[in-house]
């Protein structure tokens, strides 16, 4: 109360003063300061807030801001009013900003399957793995707000915005605070709301600097200093002295150690402020951006219960001519007249420009700019990367930022399925250190049933379009066996082993052309009964045979998994040209045997096409449609069936999923199949996934059906379904459900955690 009353004398003296000078004059008119503190996603309530300043009619002369603070500040500095920055949040993909993924479009080919598959990763040196500076780099909040700047290029004085601004960073270096006051805006305020462990901090000059809360989230003396009289501060941090009850998750608790000093020192910068507008949000935490809404509201109803306060300066300012809002020009395109590339340790610049598609002399949308950003990540040759614009003759000049990726790095992820339980997995990868231009990439599934695989290419040319590669690929598998009642007789371990080496083409990162050689061996042995069902004198059984073989991939996906948008084409050739046998085993028990290892033709070809496609539905709903064929010239091994069976996560090398099934629960000679699948959201990461599929399938093998049930005539359609519930974890995709299929009349219990394999 008697802050209030101070107030109201401050005014009545500021207005004696004018009116005995000149009303009419601006020369003595009590500039106006807006102070906007930090708080992450609680700084949304700062758009409330504006909202009633605005239309209350009081234009502030100064913004400062920390933080969340700073980036709402410093737009609405820029010319942007309190509605469309209300717009622009609203519109905002929060689980893109607030990460660093791009498109898996954009993300080349041959590193499409590792691409957001691993729940650790870490840069390898010469001491070990080596921690990242935080979780997220903020590639998404550097382009938005590269774009959404675009019209202030030039002006490297904050004072020469609409309104002029300043916002505060911490040096990690020194332990002071850093008060922007020219130079990149972008740079100021990415700076300003760098989060410690949350997003990576910025390198200017010689600082290292942080988010500007964990030394001074209310910067009402920076506001003062450039010349405010009367303050308004927004406080969005908390509204009293915290509590335990304050600190109920990980980004409250992150939150308030990295302020601790900095809670200490609001309390002087709360005492210096003539209005305070402290929204009540016990209710959301410094990562609840997805209540956005909400939070603008709690902005305007707070700003609401200082109204009087508000009004009464309103009303005071109106006895001066008022400020007229200059329209401010906002840019949909630049011209860029030249390019620059920043400094790069081992990479050259060329490469650089010939992989980020853009050329001088055109004009580009915000578009098409964050798709060359995209296209250089994708690389995985860059941790980020960012751009500035100059001002140029004739345009801009774009300067590329990119921050190379440690050249070595280690992955790892942990993974649960109820077909091959636990697993362990690993991952180390080496870009451009073996070779110029090269990528070998090492992975390790850990399990009962392990895989390993190993891939080296090694591209030509600046461009790194063309290729030549080396792949292995060993997995030890189960192989059920059922009987015409559907019920299990047990199964048998194999071995596989796949090895190919050839040349690879790849025109965009949508596209991927491979063509060589192969070598592949499968050896079974008796694992959990098979082959005691027929004989107890074989140790292992299979073949051995090498060919040609030619690939052709396009994948447009958005993601990895929960896929919303895009298709893949996925065309196989095999031409096998030579055969052999393995066979450890009395004679006797080869003849009963002959079928596993008999190879009726050695020369034909064999091709397996997939194709799977998302349509456009609901913001809610995914629909997918996936299509598969596969067949040979000639009738196949054994060895060559196709499995079919189980779900997409649970797929191995050579599995085609199918619902309703477990893994390999059917081997055929040829199939064709159609499936069709409903996703829908109900919570924010929470789905409901069921899946329908129908296949047509034949199986040549007399003496041993791998399919259960001899009663399944030739081209008789099989129909199965799946139910399942998916959540899109911190530690990957996890599944829960049922399935079913007419082939055997038997229910299949599916349950599925982490990133696979």
């Amino acid at each position: 109360m008697i802050k209030t009353y101070a107030f109201v004398l401050l005014l009545l003296f500021a207005y004696t003063k004018g009116v005995a000078q000149s009303p009419s004059s601006n020369e003595h008119r009590p500039k106006i300061g807006l102070v906007l503190s930090g708080g992450g996603a609680k700084g949304m309530a700062h758009i409330g807030v504006l909202k009633v300043l605005e239309e209350l009619n009081i234009r502030p002369d100064y913004i400062a801001g920390t933080s969340m603070g700073s980036i709402m500040g410093g737009l609405y500095a820029v010319g942007y009013s309190a509605a469309q920055l209300d717009s622009i949040l609203r519109q905002m993909d929060w689980s893109s900003m607030l990460s660093d993924r791009i498109p898996l479009s954009k993300v080349v080919p041959e590193e499409k399957h590792k691409y957001n598959r691993f729940l650790f990763q870490f840069d390898l040196t010469k001491n070990g793995p080596l921690l990242p500076e935080a979780m997220v780099v903020g590639q998404g909040i550097m382009e938005e707000m590269n774009w959404l700047t675009w019209h202030v290029v030039g002006k490297d004085n904050f004072d020469d915005f609409e309104i002029p601004f300043r916002c505060v960073a911490s040096d990690l270096v020194t332990g002071q605070p850093y008060v922007f006051s020219s130079g990149s805006l972008v740079t100021a305020m990415r700076a300003s709301m760098a989060i410690p462990t949350i997003f990576s901090p910025v390198r200017f000059n010689s600082m290292l600097l942080v988010d500007g809360g964990v030394l001074n989230n209310i910067p009402v003396q920076a506001c003062r200093d450039m010349g405010a009289d009367i303050v308004i501060t927004v406080n969005v941090g908390f509204r009293h002295k915290p509590s335990i009850d304050d600190f109920q998750s990980i980004s409250d608790i992150l939150m308030g150690s990295a302020m601790i000093r900095s809670n200490y020192e609001s309390q002087k910068a709360l005492d210096d402020t003539d209005i305070l507008i402290a929204p009540d949000l016990s209710k959301y935490s410094s990562a609840s951006f997805y209540d956005g809404a909400a939070i603008i509201d709690q902005g305007e109803i707070a700003a609401r219960e200082r109204y009087d306060e508000l009004a009464s300066l309103s009303e005071f300012l109106s006895l001066y001519p008022q400020k007229k809002k200059v329209e401010t020009k906002f840019l949909k395109e630049v011209y860029i007249e030249d390019i620059h590339v920043g400094e790069l340790k081992h990479l050259d610049k060329s490469f650089v420009l010939g992989k980020s598609g853009l050329e001088a002399g055109k004009l580009y949308t915000k578009a098409q700019i964050n798709e060359a950003l995209h296209r250089l990540v994708g690389t995985r040759y860059f941790q980020n990367v960012s751009y500035l614009l100059s001002q140029g003759e004739r345009g801009y000049v774009l300067t590329l930022l990119p921050t190379e990726s440690y050249r070595s790095k280690y992955n790892f992820a942990v993974h649960y399925d109820n077909s091959y339980k636990v697993a362990a997995i690993f991952n180390v990868a080496f870009r451009n250190t073996i070779i110029k231009g090269s990528n070998l990439s090492l992975s390790l599934n850990l399990s009962e049933y392990p895989i390993f695989k190993g891939e080296f290419i090694d591209y030509r040319g600046n461009n790194q379009l063309v290729g030549n590669y080396l792949k292995t690929t060993w997995e030890f598998n189960s192989i059920p066996l059922f009987g015409n009642d559907g019920s299990s007789l047990g199964g048998f371990n194999q071995n596989n082993l796949i090895s190919e080496a050839g040349i690879l083409y790849t025109p965009n990162t949508k596209q991927i052309v491979q063509g060589g050689v192969f070598y592949k061996r499968q050896i079974g042995n008796s694992g959990r009964g098979l082959l005691d069902l027929l004989t107890d004198d074989v140790s292992r059984i299979g073949n051995h045979w090498w060919g040609l073989n030619f690939n052709y991939n396009k994948n447009s996906f958005d993601k990895p998994f929960f896929i919303n948008s895009g298709s893949e084409l996925d065309i196989d050739l095999a031409y096998p040209l030579g055969f052999g046998t393995i066979y450890t085993g009395s004679d006797s028990a080869l003849v009963l045997l002959n079928d596993l290892v008999n190879i009726p033709r050695e020369k034909y070809l064999k091709a397996k096409l997939t194709w799977e496609h998302y349509l456009p539905a609901h913001s809610k709903i995914s629909l997918s449609y996936f299509l598969s064929a596969g067949g040979a010239t000639e009738n196949l091994g054994n060895a060559q069936y196709f499995n079919i069976g189980g779900l997409k996560s649970t797929a191995r090398t050579l599995d085609i999923p199918f619902p309703g099934m477990i893994p390999k629960e059917v081997s055929a000679q040829q199939f064709v199949m159609a499936q069709l699948h409903l996703r829908y959201q109900v919570f924010n990461k929470l789905f409901i996934h069921l899946s329908g599929g129908a296949m047509d399938y034949e199986t040549k093998f007399e003496h041993l059906s791998f399919a259960p049930g001899r009663g399944i005539a030739a081209n008789q359609v099989v129909f199965g379904g799946n139910l399942l519930l998916t959540h899109n974890s911190i530690v990957g995709p996890i599944e829960f459900g049922y399935g079913r299929s007419n082939l055997h009349h038997k229910g299949r219990w599916f349950f599925t955690a982490g990133f696979p394999f």
